[in-house]
């Protein structure tokens, strides 16, 4: 994509208005707290003491909207804490500035290694660093900082004891979200299980699920159990579903038997989400056991037995006092480590502490881009007169809020903030002309308040238009001028918005360049998963299979990292730096899914009684070992790769060792249905066969970018230095 072409995207993305809200509860909530700080202020009489109990308020009822994963009383005590100490703290360094930008950079690191938790407590621990910025900013002295610093703590705790009230709703609520939204997309898949052509299962809601649930502190996971075994059933679900895909053919009664299964999948995730079971009709049941038994297949019947399976649990998960008498789910064990929750969090952000890390470098630049924008913003002052001087504040907020590791977040962000506030700055410059008396302005803070907590997740425009609103009548309220206010806002926020993008534009993370070294490790997982699940077709239990589940544990995981290196890709302006189009990532993007998918049929299908090995496949092991090895080197641009050498081999080794007859009774080199006598070896060849294609279409499409590459080159160079 080209420079301009990025710029019109993003921003066009970072414009757009979505249809996304909070819970009504959890809305009424932060806008209560809201109303009982403002009411302080004027029982006190004190528009100081208000406006900062508001302003604590209003920023932790913010933390407490974001796509919450612990209880939201949780969330509410831990941003009330986090903001108040880190508002002391902005006191106590408010009379030294290089104490002040020191403590500042250290901060705003902390904050940006905190997105390796996800995107909402990231934006949360940014949103903390805002203490620290206002009462080291405003603050007139220690003194009056600390009693700033009082107000805001009071304002705090007012969100934090909203939290306590009811409507209280199903216990692990978030958890129950992310599983509710995986079985979801599990139904979705099963109504397109019948196309050949049909995509596997996305990642994201895997990775959401199991976020989630890992969030959750140790006491509280034996209660949680049938929700860990709904994790895990899911990927055998979605392993079941692939095998149906691929060895079943897609007559109707197999289409109605999906839809079916569709509709138990649904009927799940409503049970998952509402706490209350809803239960598949009989007739649905008899379909789909109907259809294992006439399968001769192992697909049909695996996926009925899952389904069973997932409802029960789902049944159990509505009843938190049987949670704990089940035992852990084999497919999820890890989730179960006897490891106290701050030590995972820890070990999670100590994984990221190296300079090719996408948090580590964007909390590098975070941390550096807030101290510039802090002395950039003191250095503006009050631009004239129309501002509030010696403070940077705003500029500071905007930089910090608009960095993302990301370059299509970032200028998105920065785009749509900008506008927003300069917006803003129109409609409260507009509001401002009439004469509004204290309660007048108390009532419109509240209100304003309210808005901006509504339209929170419609997007960074909606949200800043409202929000500087907020802002210019809350100073107003102190005494300030609203319309200047409202001017010095909005150019600050312009200022700290393309601050952010040129920071990140100086020591961009490209994601597209992260594609290649994601793709050779991903290849070099499969180097040593593929021949380990070929050489288990030797006998029954021929493989450790803990040890192959943990390999397919790390295939997952760089697959997920892949799969979002390469949708990020798609917003950056990397034409002249890009060794790959659009075309061959959404490529990339299918045919690692589809070796996966491959290599998950293998280990469903491994040797289980006498009848089912196929000693003959372990011929195969070296051969795949070799090209994986090649085709890793050559990803990672070490080495060039030709296509066909590995439908080669197996072509051969299926005239050598006479499998021939029973790979072409599966139908076709894409397994278009289960030998006609349904026998392990036709099944165990084709499965093979799906396998070796898949990874030569890897290959081809490696290959053409090499191709490419090579041929660029030169045309980069065709003019020389004189």
């Amino acid at each position: 994509m080209r420079w301009w072409s990025s710029l019109v995207t993003t921003g066009r993305e970072g414009l757009s208005v979505q249809r996304a809200f909070a819970a009504p509860s959890a809305i009424v909530r932060a806008v209560v707290a809201v109303l009982l700080a403002t009411i302080v202020g004027l029982l006190r009489d004190d528009p100081v003491a208000g406006a900062m109990a508001g302003v604590g308020s209003f920023i932790c009822g913010v933390g407490t909207l974001l796509s919450p994963l612990r209880h939201r009383m949780v969330n509410g005590l831990g941003m009330a804490v986090a903001f108040s100490a880190m508002a002391v703290l902005g006191a106590l360094v408010h009379g030294t500035t290089w104490l002040f930008l020191l403590v500042l950079a250290a901060a705003a690191f902390t904050a940006g290694l905190w997105r390796a938790l996800g995107v909402a407590p990231g934006i949360r621990g940014c949103l903390t660093v805002i203490g620290l910025i206002i009462t080291a900013d405003l603050a007139p002295g220690v003194r009056e900082g600390l009693e700033m610093a009082g107000w805001i703590a009071l304002g705090a705790g007012f969100t934090a004891v909203m939290q306590f009230l009811p409507p209280y709703g199903a216990r692990l609520a978030a958890q129950r979200r992310a599983l509710a939204t995986l079985y979801q997309s599990l139904a979705d898949a099963s109504v397109a299980a019948s196309a050949a052509s049909a995509a596997l299962v996305g990642t994201a809601p895997f990775t959401a699920a199991r976020q989630a649930l890992d969030l959750l502190p140790q006491f509280s996971r034996p209660a949680a159990a049938a929700m860990f075994g709904l994790l895990g059933e899911a990927e055998r679900v979605r392993r079941a579903l692939h095998t149906v895909r691929v060895t079943a053919p897609a007559a109707a009664g197999d289409r109605r038997a999906l839809d079916a299964a569709a509709q138990v999948l649904g009927d799940i995730s409503r049970t998952v989400a509402s706490g209350r079971e809803h239960r598949t009709p009989d007739h649905v049941w008899t379909l789909l056991e109907s259809w294992a038994a006439a399968s001769p297949g192992r697909g049909p019947q695996s996926l009925t037995a899952r389904l069973r399976l997932a409802e029960l649990l789902a049944g159990r998960a509505t009843d938190e006092r049987l949670g704990d008498a089940l035992e852990p789910h084999t497919e999820v064990p890890g989730l179960y480590a006897d490891t106290p929750s701050v030590a995972r969090t820890a070990r999670r952000i100590r994984a990221q502490l190296h300079p090719q890390s996408p948090i580590f470098r964007h909390a590098v630049r975070l941390a550096f881009g807030v101290v510039i924008a802090e002395v950039i913003g003191r250095s503006i002052g009050g631009w004239g007169g129309l501002g509030i001087a010696a403070h940077g504040f705003w500029v500071a907020l905007t930089t910090m809020l608009v960095l993302f590791p990301e370059y299509g977040h970032t200028l998105a962000r920065a785009c749509g903030r900008a506008t927003g506030a300069v917006l803003g700055g129109l409609l409260a410059w507009a509001l401002s002309m009439p004469h509004w008396s204290p309660g007048g302005l108390a009532a419109l803070t509240v209100i304003l308040a309210a808005v901006s907590f509504v339209t929170l997740r419609t997007g960074q425009l909606m949200l800043n238009l409202w929000l500087t609103t907020w802002i210019v009548f809350l100073i107003h309220h102190i005494g300030g001028l609203p319309g200047p206010a409202a001017w010095s806002r909005a150019a600050d926020t312009v200022v700290g918005s393309a601050l952010a993008v040129l920071i990140f534009l100086l020591w961009p993370t490209w994601s597209i360049h992260r594609v290649p070294g994601l793709l050779a490790e991903w290849l070099r997982v499969q180097d040593r998963l593929l021949p380990d699940l070929l050489t288990g077709y030797a006998d029954v239990d021929a493989v450790d299979l803990t040890a192959l589940d943990r390999l397919r544990t790390r295939s997952r995981d760089v697959r997920e990292q892949l799969a979002a290196a390469a949708e990020q890709a798609r917003a950056e302006p990397a034409e002249h730096h890009n060794p790959w189009s659009d075309e061959q990532l959404e490529q990339i993007s299918t045919q690692v899914n589809r070796v996966a998918g491959c290599a998950t049929l293998l280990r469903e299908h491994l040797p289980r009684t006498e009848r089912d090995v196929v000693p003959e496949l372990t011929e195969l092991a070296d051969p795949v070992h070799e090209h994986l090895s090649a085709l890793a080197r050559a990803a990672a641009g070490a080495e060039t790769v030709v296509p066909g050498a590995l439908r080669s081999v197996f072509d051969s080794y299926l005239a050598r060792t006479g499998l021939l007859t029973a790979y072409q009774g599966t139908g076709s080199p894409a397994v278009s249905g289960d030998d006609p006598d349904g026998t392990p070896t036709g099944r165990a060849v084709a499965l093979c066969a799906a396998t070796v294609d898949a990874v030569e279409a890897l290959t081809l499409t490696i290959a053409a970018q090499q191709h490419h590459h090579r041929h660029a080159a030169p045309h980069r160079t065709r003019h020389p230095r004189k």
